[in-house]
């Protein structure tokens, strides 16, 4: 038994609501149009879907209780915060993974120049004659302790900044998913 209904390949999420102002955040004081989606509809849709492919087509359908949903004029606004809400977090998830490079290049240079200096430490303390036994386990320490320097550089420029590009991805496409409303 699938969890999701499909229509054809589509995948529909169906959501279903007394009235659409579930759906929205009440201690927003903005106006409805205007205001965040419900935390927990908010988790619900994002985590349904994440269990797909960002190429899956999807579709989102609130069934309402409520006849004044159905109205064309109140649907269209449903569907038009939906996706100006996922618009708005994609821009936001943008912005926090230009941040991320632009903070690991920082990081990338620091962990350079201790490295390059960790070097030159270790490289003297390896020409050091009158202690040999010290200054080997010296001149390792220093070499160590300049790689591990990298090691968070490294992991943010190669790796950490990927979860955040894919939750922009996903955003963008609940920005651009179809919205119908229906009775339930």
């Amino acid at each position: 038994m699938d969890r999701y209904k499909r229509e054809g390949e589509t995948v529909i999420i169906e959501i279903g609501v007394k009235n659409s102002r579930q759906l929205f955040n009440e201690r927003d004081p903005a106006p409805f149009r205007e205001r965040d989606l419900d935390p927990q509809f908010v988790i619900y849709i994002v985590s349904a879907v994440e269990e797909f492919s960002v190429r899956t087509k999807m579709k989102i359908r609130i069934l309402t209780a409520d006849v004044n949903d159905l109205k064309q004029e109140n649907s269209v606004i449903i569907c038009e915060a939906i996706q100006t809400y996922f618009q708005y977090e994609s821009k936001l998830a943008q912005s926090k993974l230009q941040k991320r490079h632009r903070t690991a290049r920082y990081f990338f240079a620091i962990g350079l120049l201790t490295l390059f200096g960790c070097l030159s430490v270790a490289q003297f303390m390896s020409t050091v004659k009158s202690v040999p036994a010290v200054a080997k386990i010296v001149s390792e320490g220093f070499v160590i302790i300049g790689w591990v320097a990298m090691w968070r550089p490294l992991e943010d420029l190669l790796y950490s900044w990927w979860p955040i590009r894919e939750q922009r991805l996903y955003f963008d496409k609940l920005a651009t998913m179809e919205v119908e409303v229906q009775t339930s």
